[in-house]
Protein backbone atom coordinates (compact mmCIF):
# COMPACT_ATOMS: atom_id res chain seq x y z
CA UNK A 1 0.00 0.00 0.00
CA UNK A 2 2.69 2.40 0.54
CA UNK A 3 4.56 1.30 -1.79
CA UNK A 4 4.85 4.36 -3.98
CA UNK A 5 6.09 6.67 -1.61
CA UNK A 6 8.43 4.17 0.16
CA UNK A 7 11.64 3.66 -2.01
CA UNK A 8 13.90 2.27 0.83
CA UNK A 9 11.82 -0.03 1.85
CA UNK A 10 12.75 -4.26 1.18
CA UNK A 11 10.42 -6.44 1.95
CA UNK A 12 9.04 -9.55 0.68
CA UNK A 13 5.31 -11.60 0.67
CA UNK A 14 3.97 -15.22 0.15
CA UNK A 15 1.06 -15.47 -1.80
CA UNK A 16 -1.24 -18.92 -2.71
CA UNK A 17 -4.06 -19.65 -4.87
CA UNK A 18 -6.29 -22.05 -2.76
CA UNK A 19 -10.45 -22.23 -3.81
CA UNK A 20 -10.58 -19.37 -5.57
CA UNK A 21 -9.25 -17.20 -2.92
CA UNK A 22 -5.94 -15.67 -2.59
CA UNK A 23 -3.34 -15.75 0.88
CA UNK A 24 -1.03 -13.29 1.45
CA UNK A 25 1.27 -13.78 3.96
CA UNK A 26 4.24 -11.82 5.29
CA UNK A 27 7.72 -13.66 4.17
CA UNK A 28 8.86 -14.35 7.59
CA UNK A 29 12.51 -15.84 7.00
CA UNK A 30 12.99 -12.20 4.79
CA UNK A 31 11.82 -10.40 7.79
CA UNK A 32 14.29 -11.95 10.51
CA UNK A 33 17.14 -11.33 8.12
CA UNK A 34 16.13 -8.10 7.30
CA UNK A 35 15.99 -7.72 11.08
CA UNK A 36 19.01 -9.03 11.78
CA UNK A 37 21.35 -6.96 9.69
CA UNK A 38 19.66 -3.80 11.03
CA UNK A 39 20.05 -4.99 14.77
CA UNK A 40 23.75 -5.92 13.69
CA UNK A 41 24.86 -2.93 11.06
CA UNK A 42 26.96 -0.51 12.44
CA UNK A 43 25.43 3.11 13.01
CA UNK A 44 27.30 6.58 12.70
CA UNK A 45 29.74 7.25 15.44
CA UNK A 46 27.71 7.85 18.66
CA UNK A 47 23.91 6.53 17.13
CA UNK A 48 22.27 4.35 19.66
CA UNK A 49 21.32 1.18 19.04
CA UNK A 50 18.43 -0.34 17.40
CA UNK A 51 18.34 -2.87 20.62
CA UNK A 52 17.95 0.55 22.42
CA UNK A 53 15.28 1.92 20.70
CA UNK A 54 13.00 -1.02 20.55
CA UNK A 55 13.19 -1.00 24.31
CA UNK A 56 12.31 2.31 24.65
CA UNK A 57 9.07 1.75 22.34
CA UNK A 58 8.57 -1.23 24.39
CA UNK A 59 8.53 0.46 27.78
CA UNK A 60 6.31 3.00 26.15
CA UNK A 61 3.46 0.35 25.95
CA UNK A 62 4.28 -1.44 29.39
CA UNK A 63 3.71 1.92 31.40
CA UNK A 64 0.61 3.16 29.31
CA UNK A 65 -1.38 0.04 29.16
CA UNK A 66 -3.09 -2.37 31.47
CA UNK A 67 -4.05 -6.10 31.70
CA UNK A 68 -8.07 -5.24 32.57
CA UNK A 69 -9.84 -2.10 32.33
CA UNK A 70 -8.92 0.76 35.09
CA UNK A 71 -11.58 -0.32 38.02
CA UNK A 72 -10.42 -3.81 37.77
CA UNK A 73 -7.00 -2.95 38.29
CA UNK A 74 -5.31 -2.98 41.78
CA UNK A 75 -3.92 -0.15 42.86
CA UNK A 76 -0.77 -1.93 43.86
CA UNK A 77 -0.56 -3.00 39.62
CA UNK A 78 -0.92 0.45 38.59
CA UNK A 79 1.80 2.34 41.08
CA UNK A 80 4.10 -0.09 39.93
CA UNK A 81 3.49 -0.30 36.56
CA UNK A 82 7.30 1.41 35.69
CA UNK A 83 9.09 -1.56 37.18
CA UNK A 84 6.82 -4.09 35.09
CA UNK A 85 9.40 -6.61 32.93
CA UNK A 86 9.00 -5.26 29.45
CA UNK A 87 7.55 -7.07 26.94
CA UNK A 88 6.23 -7.49 23.33
CA UNK A 89 3.95 -10.81 23.92
CA UNK A 90 0.43 -9.85 24.92
CA UNK A 91 -1.14 -7.62 22.31
CA UNK A 92 -4.69 -8.32 20.28
CA UNK A 93 -5.40 -9.32 16.64
CA UNK A 94 -7.55 -7.37 14.95
CA UNK A 95 -9.23 -9.31 11.46
CA UNK A 96 -11.27 -6.97 9.64
CA UNK A 97 -13.42 -7.68 6.37
CA UNK A 98 -12.45 -4.73 3.87
CA UNK A 99 -12.32 -4.00 0.16
CA UNK A 100 -9.77 -1.77 -2.15
CA UNK A 101 -11.55 -1.46 -5.42
CA UNK A 102 -13.37 -4.48 -6.64
CA UNK A 103 -11.03 -6.44 -4.57
CA UNK A 104 -12.94 -8.00 -1.23
CA UNK A 105 -10.56 -9.08 1.84
CA UNK A 106 -9.95 -10.36 5.13
CA UNK A 107 -6.71 -9.27 6.93
CA UNK A 108 -5.61 -9.83 10.03
CA UNK A 109 -3.14 -8.17 11.90
CA UNK A 110 -1.68 -7.02 15.45
CA UNK A 111 -2.95 -4.79 17.54
CA UNK A 112 -1.30 -2.44 21.00
CA UNK A 113 -4.39 -1.87 23.04
CA UNK A 114 -8.47 -1.43 22.97
CA UNK A 115 -9.60 1.71 24.53
CA UNK A 116 -11.37 1.41 28.18
CA UNK A 117 -12.88 -2.08 27.19
CA UNK A 118 -13.88 -4.40 24.22
CA UNK A 119 -18.06 -3.80 23.59
CA UNK A 120 -19.82 -7.28 24.26
CA UNK A 121 -22.19 -6.49 21.69
CA UNK A 122 -20.04 -7.73 18.23
CA UNK A 123 -21.45 -5.27 16.08
CA UNK A 124 -20.30 -2.71 17.53
CA UNK A 125 -17.05 -0.99 16.51
CA UNK A 126 -13.95 -1.60 18.82
CA UNK A 127 -12.47 1.50 19.86
CA UNK A 128 -8.59 -0.18 18.99
CA UNK A 129 -5.49 1.80 20.02
CA UNK A 130 -2.13 1.80 18.46
CA UNK A 131 0.78 3.21 20.55
CA UNK A 132 4.34 4.31 18.54
CA UNK A 133 6.94 6.26 19.74
CA UNK A 134 8.85 8.86 17.47
CA UNK A 135 11.85 11.54 18.49
CA UNK A 136 11.18 15.19 18.89
CA UNK A 137 11.09 17.13 16.04
CA UNK A 138 13.44 19.16 15.75
CA UNK A 139 15.03 20.33 12.35
CA UNK A 140 13.87 20.05 8.80
CA UNK A 141 15.85 16.80 8.21
CA UNK A 142 13.87 15.01 11.45
CA UNK A 143 10.75 16.69 10.40
CA UNK A 144 11.17 14.46 6.92
CA UNK A 145 11.56 11.21 9.04
CA UNK A 146 8.85 11.87 10.53
CA UNK A 147 6.26 12.23 8.25
CA UNK A 148 8.38 9.29 6.44
CA UNK A 149 7.21 7.39 10.25
CA UNK A 150 3.74 9.08 9.61
CA UNK A 151 3.03 7.23 6.44
CA UNK A 152 3.50 3.62 7.95
CA UNK A 153 1.73 4.84 11.21
CA UNK A 154 -1.24 5.31 9.29
CA UNK A 155 -1.32 2.83 6.45
CA UNK A 156 -0.63 0.05 9.07
CA UNK A 157 -3.49 1.12 11.55
CA UNK A 158 -6.11 2.43 8.48
CA UNK A 159 -6.08 -0.89 7.69
CA UNK A 160 -6.89 -2.99 10.39
CA UNK A 161 -9.53 0.01 11.25
CA UNK A 162 -7.62 1.42 14.20
CA UNK A 163 -9.08 4.65 14.80
CA UNK A 164 -6.61 6.32 16.86
CA UNK A 165 -2.73 6.10 17.20
CA UNK A 166 -1.30 7.49 20.73
CA UNK A 167 2.02 8.92 20.05
CA UNK A 168 5.36 9.60 22.48
CA UNK A 169 7.83 11.98 21.73
CA UNK A 170 10.75 11.54 22.95
CA UNK A 171 14.30 13.20 23.58
CA UNK A 172 17.86 11.81 22.22
CA UNK A 173 18.11 10.51 25.40
CA UNK A 174 15.27 8.37 25.50
CA UNK A 175 13.02 10.90 27.74
CA UNK A 176 9.40 10.81 26.75
CA UNK A 177 8.61 14.92 26.62
CA UNK A 178 5.13 14.40 25.79
CA UNK A 179 2.50 12.93 24.07
CA UNK A 180 -0.33 12.98 21.21
CA UNK A 181 -3.47 11.24 20.17
CA UNK A 182 -4.07 11.17 16.60
CA UNK A 183 -7.14 10.85 14.50
CA UNK A 184 -6.02 7.92 12.18
CA UNK A 185 -8.73 9.20 9.12
CA UNK A 186 -7.13 12.45 9.10
CA UNK A 187 -2.84 12.01 9.07
CA UNK A 188 -3.05 12.15 5.09
CA UNK A 189 -4.78 16.16 5.17
CA UNK A 190 -2.63 16.74 7.73
CA UNK A 191 0.51 15.82 5.77
CA UNK A 192 -0.66 17.52 3.13
CA UNK A 193 -1.64 21.00 5.06
CA UNK A 194 0.81 21.09 7.76
CA UNK A 195 3.75 18.88 6.29
CA UNK A 196 5.97 18.41 3.47
CA UNK A 197 3.06 16.89 1.25
CA UNK A 198 5.68 13.72 1.32
CA UNK A 199 2.77 10.91 0.36
CA UNK A 200 -0.85 11.05 -0.42
CA UNK A 201 -3.05 8.86 1.16
CA UNK A 202 -5.45 8.46 -1.87
CA UNK A 203 -2.45 7.54 -4.26
CA UNK A 204 -1.81 4.69 -1.58
CA UNK A 205 -5.15 3.66 -1.50
CA UNK A 206 -5.64 3.57 -5.63
CA UNK A 207 -1.98 2.09 -6.09
CA UNK A 208 -3.13 -1.21 -3.46
CA UNK A 209 -6.26 -1.60 -5.52
CA UNK A 210 -4.79 -1.68 -8.87
CA UNK A 211 -2.25 -3.65 -7.69
CA UNK A 212 -4.50 -6.23 -5.65
CA UNK A 213 -6.41 -6.45 -9.54
CA UNK A 214 -3.84 -7.27 -11.23
CA UNK A 215 -2.71 -9.59 -8.96
CA UNK A 216 -5.71 -11.35 -9.14
CA UNK A 217 -4.84 -11.66 -12.83
CA UNK A 218 -1.58 -13.59 -12.22
CA UNK A 219 -1.86 -15.46 -9.31
CA UNK A 220 -4.43 -17.92 -11.27
CA UNK A 221 -2.74 -21.55 -10.18
CA UNK A 222 -2.21 -23.05 -7.31
CA UNK A 223 1.52 -23.32 -5.94
CA UNK A 224 3.55 -20.39 -4.17
CA UNK A 225 4.09 -17.48 -5.34
CA UNK A 226 6.76 -14.39 -3.98
CA UNK A 227 5.97 -10.63 -4.43
CA UNK A 228 9.26 -8.49 -4.05
CA UNK A 229 9.72 -5.12 -2.93
CA UNK A 230 13.38 -4.47 -2.98
CA UNK A 231 15.14 -1.52 -1.54
CA UNK A 232 15.92 1.54 -3.95
CA UNK A 233 13.74 -0.49 -6.96
CA UNK A 234 10.76 1.22 -7.85
CA UNK A 235 8.59 -1.88 -9.11
CA UNK A 236 7.04 -5.27 -7.52
CA UNK A 237 8.21 -7.96 -8.73
CA UNK A 238 5.71 -11.13 -8.74
CA UNK A 239 7.06 -14.65 -9.74
CA UNK A 240 6.26 -18.13 -9.06
CA UNK A 241 8.73 -19.32 -6.18
CA UNK A 242 6.93 -23.31 -5.73
CA UNK A 243 4.51 -25.77 -7.93
CA UNK A 244 2.37 -27.19 -6.96
CA UNK A 245 1.12 -26.86 -3.15
CA UNK A 246 0.68 -24.16 -1.04
CA UNK A 247 3.56 -23.88 1.27
CA UNK A 248 3.71 -23.05 4.83
CA UNK A 249 1.26 -20.79 3.94
CA UNK A 250 -1.82 -22.86 4.67
CA UNK A 251 -1.64 -25.49 6.98
CA UNK A 252 -2.79 -29.29 6.32
CA UNK A 253 -5.55 -28.83 8.93
CA UNK A 254 -6.81 -25.84 7.64
CA UNK A 255 -6.75 -27.26 3.84
CA UNK A 256 -8.98 -30.00 5.12
CA UNK A 257 -11.25 -27.92 7.39
CA UNK A 258 -12.24 -25.86 4.45
CA UNK A 259 -12.39 -29.02 1.76
CA UNK A 260 -14.41 -31.12 3.99
CA UNK A 261 -16.51 -27.86 4.91
CA UNK A 262 -17.29 -27.50 1.32
CA UNK A 263 -17.93 -31.09 0.63
CA UNK A 264 -20.48 -30.57 3.64
CA UNK A 265 -22.03 -27.78 2.16
CA UNK A 266 -22.47 -29.39 -1.08
CA UNK A 267 -23.79 -32.27 0.19
CA UNK A 268 -26.19 -30.13 2.13
CA UNK A 269 -27.47 -28.48 -1.09
CA UNK A 270 -27.79 -31.89 -2.88
CA UNK A 271 -30.19 -33.20 0.03
CA UNK A 272 -32.33 -29.98 0.41
CA UNK A 273 -32.62 -30.19 -4.13
CA UNK A 274 -33.79 -33.69 -3.72
CA UNK A 275 -36.19 -32.54 -1.13
CA UNK A 276 -37.41 -29.86 -3.15
CA UNK A 277 -38.24 -32.18 -6.13
CA UNK A 278 -39.83 -34.70 -4.06
CA UNK A 279 -42.28 -31.88 -2.67
CA UNK A 280 -42.67 -30.46 -6.26
CA UNK A 281 -41.07 -27.70 -6.04
CA UNK A 282 -38.54 -26.58 -8.66
CA UNK A 283 -34.91 -25.60 -7.27
CA UNK A 284 -33.51 -22.52 -7.13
Amino acid sequence: MVAPFSKLDDWEMNATLFQGTIYLEENHAKKISSRQQQYSSAGRPGALSQDLMSFWGYKFESVSLMPTPWPETSREYIESREDEPVSNYAQYCSIVRTGFGKVKMILGGEVDAVMAFKPEDKSRPIDWVELKTTAIVTNEKEQIKYERKLLKFWAQSFLLGVPRIVVGYRSQQGILERIEELDVQTIPEKVKLKGKALWDGQTCINFAASFLEWLKDIVTSDGVWRIRKRENVPVLEVYKLEEPGHGDILSPAFIKWRTGGLEAHQQQLRVLQEQAKDDGVEPS
